[in-house]
């Protein structure tokens, strides 16, 4: 699977590509590991340009205070993240954090309502 290929995937699929390039007993080319590299970190930087964005409308609209007033209560909302924090906290398994931790974002999507 290439890069153009990689683009497409979304939920399970996603996550299965992902969790084959963290386990080091898989084999795959650099190539591949080049690849999910670049997605993985393309995708990180769309979230990371979201959350800002977001974030400076918040501050443009309501201000800092209330903006980081708003983030901390974000912070601090959930059960769900913070048992899903303490899970992975107490694990060395990169392989298991990284399963936890999309495990926490599908707990999170059924909580939604």
């Amino acid at each position: 699977m290439d890069f153009k290929d990689l683009l497409h995937l979304n939920g399970q699929e996603f996550r299965d590509e992902v969790e084959f390039f963290v386990d080091n007993e898989n084999e795959y080319s650099k190539e591949e590991l080049y690849d999910i590299f670049v997605l993985v970190t393309k995708r990180y930087l769309d979230e990371v340009i979201s959350a800002r964005q977001l974030e400076n409308l918040f501050v443009e609209t309501y201000g800092e205070k209330a903006t980081n007033d708003f983030y901390e209560a974000v912070a601090n909302s959930s059960e769900t993240v913070a048992e899903g924090d303490v899970v992975t906290a107490m694990e060395n398994d990169i392989r298991f954090q990284i399963s936890s931790q999309f495990d926490l974002i599908e707990k999170l999507n059924s909580e939604r309502g």
